[in-house]
């Protein structure tokens, strides 16, 4: 009980080392709002403002003037915060976690005696809504109903409704009426037929997703060059012959240039292709056969 009543301490980041470990009462949210805004949870800035240790709990506020509020009489704030919870807004004890101080609080209860609590109030401000009617109208006044027209809240009759018998869409979405569209897609099929997957794996994709890819087969094709054409110029060699003397014998050489015992010039033509007896024509109008 001493511990209650412990003047509220506030501790600041620089001179608490667990500051961030700290358990925050109300969740983190500030009282001072919950109580003077009818239950609006707004959440506190214990960075900014830091935190208000009392009666052994740690409580957070959204600004400055809702921690001075607090400072000044922190045992009002906290009954406050109860009573609001226990009368007008239950759900604040779940939320809040208040259970320890509403022990054996149940949010059903709490619902039917707040329900109960409503209505026993617009029972009474019924009742003296027909007294006084009654004392300003005299014997003259409008009898009373039963129910009071700026009290009852209106009602409305509301219904739905579905339909026995859905209709049934019958759609071929891979209907086609165009003949080309027929027939690109038939290629398409037989491209696909005639392609090749491949796949592979080793050691360190073992177990791993696998990939698939497939590519189209190059194709062979062969290429025709042009021919290749060339020729061959006849070789002349040319040399002095019967240096050495005329051969023995009344005739000389057949290749001598004249017909004497003097030397002469032999031309010799090497011709490819040309068949054997056939004759060139030489230097100086001579003539020379190929052999």
């Amino acid at each position: 009980a001493a511990a209650a009543h412990d003047p509220p301490v506030l501790l600041n980041m620089e001179s608490t080392p667990e500051f961030m470990q700290l358990p925050l009462e109300y969740q983190g949210y500030c009282p001072w709002t919950c109580v003077a805004r009818g239950g609006l949870l707004i959440p506190g800035r214990p960075n900014e403002l830091g935190v208000v240790r009392y009666a052994g709990r740690f409580f957070v506020f959204a600004h400055q003037g809702a921690l001075d509020k607090f400072l000044d009489d922190p045992e009002l704030m906290r009954r406050s915060v109860l009573q609001l919870a226990k009368t007008t807004a239950p759900e604040l004890i779940h939320l809040l976690r208040l259970q320890d101080d509403v022990p054996g609080a149940s949010i059903k209860e709490l619902i039917a005696q707040d329900g109960r609590r409503k209505e026993l109030e617009r029972v009474g401000a019924v009742a003296r809504s027909l007294a006084k009617n009654s004392a300003e109208g005299g014997a003259g006044s409008a009898p009373y109903d039963g129910e009071d027209s700026a009290l009852v809240p209106g009602k409305r009759d509301c219904g739905t409704s579905t339909p026995t018998h859905f209709v049934e869409k019958r759609i071929d979405v891979n209907y086609e009426w165009n003949e080309w569209a027929l027939r690109r897609r038939a290629l398409q099929t037989t491209n696909t037929r005639k392609c090749v997957t491949t796949g592979q794996q080793t050691d360190q994709s073992h177990f791993r997703r696998e990939n698939d890819s497939q590519v189209y087969l190059p194709k062979v094709k062969v290429t025709q060059t042009r021919l290749d054409k060339g020729t061959s110029a006849p070789q002349v060699t040319q040399f002095v012959q019967g240096l050495l003397g005329a051969p023995a014998g009344p005739q000389p050489s057949k290749y001598a240039l004249h017909k004497t015992n003097k030397p002469g010039m032999l031309h010799l033509v090497l011709e490819p292709g040309a068949s054997q007896g056939h004759e060139v024509i030489g230097c100086n109008g001579g003539k020379s056969h190929v052999f």
